[in-house]
């Protein structure tokens, strides 16, 4: 390579991505004859079809730009490290008073009506389990456990009727008043098998999410409850309420030792098969959201016999990349090496962070916030 033979009119040359030029010399390529060995991995290169594809000399100058983006993403988990000691050391409350109003009105933050605060702060804050909000909305509920082949045990709910009369418009609702037939028509499915319904939450969520609501007009599965359905809602292994192994115990790394893969292929058909084998029906409905819904399509797309086995498949807020549709952000993540992944998101505690900031602050301002990250991301 010199900038002297290029200079030749008899020569061959060609810029790489790089803005790297190579020389030919006086050698014509493009015929099976004419070669040239890389200067870098002293591969021989013939033709000149070979040598633009050749990734020694082809270098994207894109790699660059997803490296920055990686820093940056880096630098900002450190911002966010020193804002945690910063909120520990000066109260919320303090901080939350001198925001400047911009902020409030750009983070858009939500103003809860008085009728809902109260039921908003007992619901949220007192209630630590799924079987405290049943007691709560006094709905007949069971648990239930179901073991995987590979030894973790999945802990699920059913929602097994209607709400109980004896109580039914306590807490200031009257069920009653706001479904359509109400209880009328689930006693009108006695003596047949009642539809099946299954839920399944998202990433770092659990069957919880569902039900957590402090409007019961705005929670589903209370609804289909109601409806007369039967409904079931799942969890997926390593949350609150799938927390075991057989074998493992959660401080083993073992525990951990698995993905999505596993979920999708492994977790959702055992529920899946427990729940048609206790009613005796033959299919369900199964509504997922988020995460809920990608390990779905993955489990449909693999498992011919999951196909019968769910006769209708409803997906909120849908977890998949339609063509055209990334953010650079994200793809910055995606692409770098796991051991970044773990320094940022950190191991079995995914994302440490949100358990962090959605414990110390005010839930209004915490929920502004995050809407604020997903239009920053999705628009």
């Amino acid at each position: 390579m010199c900038q002297s033979s290029c200079n030749n009119s008899n020569s061959k040359s060609l810029k790489s991505k790089a803005g790297l030029q190579i020389c030919m010399g006086r050698t014509r390529l493009g015929s099976r004859q004419d070669s040239i060995v890389c200067p870098w991995c002293k591969d021989t290169l013939i033709g000149m079809e070979t040598l633009e594809t050749h990734e020694c000399l082809i270098f994207p100058i894109e790699i660059l730009t997803e490296y920055q983006g990686m820093l940056i993403a880096a630098l900002f988990f450190i911002v966010e490290k020193f804002l945690r000691v910063f909120v520990v050391l000066f109260p919320i409350g303090y901080v939350v008073d001198a925001m400047p109003e911009w902020i409030l009105s750009r983070l858009k933050v939500p103003q809860l009506t008085s009728a809902n605060k109260e039921a908003e702060l007992e619901l949220l804050d007192d209630f630590r389990s799924f079987a405290e909000i049943m007691d709560f909305w006094d709905y007949p509920f069971e648990d239930h456990l179901v073991e995987t082949r590979d030894g973790f045990v999945l802990g699920i709910h059913r929602i097994t009727g209607p709400r109980k009369l004896s109580t039914a418009g306590a807490h200031g609702n009257d069920v009653g008043s706001q479904t359509e037939g109400g209880a009328s028509q689930s006693s009108g499915r006695s003596g047949s098998k009642k539809p099946v319904v299954l839920f399944w939450h998202g990433f770092m969520l659990s069957s919880e999410c569902f039900v957590c609501h402090p409007d019961w007009v705005n929670i589903l599965p209370f609804r289909l409850a109601e409806a007369g359905y039967d409904v079931w809602l799942g969890n997926s292994r390593g949350n609150k309420y799938s927390y075991k192994h057989v074998k493992y115990a959660p401080s083993d790394a073992r525990f951990w030792n698995f993905s999505i893969d596993e979920i999708a292929n492994i977790d959702v058909p055992t529920t899946i098969d427990y729940i048609l084998k206790e009613t005796g029906i033959d299919s369900l409905t199964y509504i997922g959201f988020s995460q809920g819904t990608a390990q779905m399509f993955m489990a449909l797309s693999r498992n011919r016999l999951l196909n019968q086995q769910v006769n209708h498949f409803i997906a909120l807020a849908p977890a998949s990349t339609p063509r055209g549709f990334h953010n650079s952000i994200v793809d910055y993540f995606i692409k770098a090496t796991p051991h970044m992944l773990y320094l940022l998101f950190g191991r079995r505690k995914a994302m440490s962070l949100v358990y962090f900031w959605i414990n110390i602050l005010p839930r209004d301002l915490y929920v502004a916030a995050l809407d604020f990250c997903v239009r920053l991301l999705f628009g």
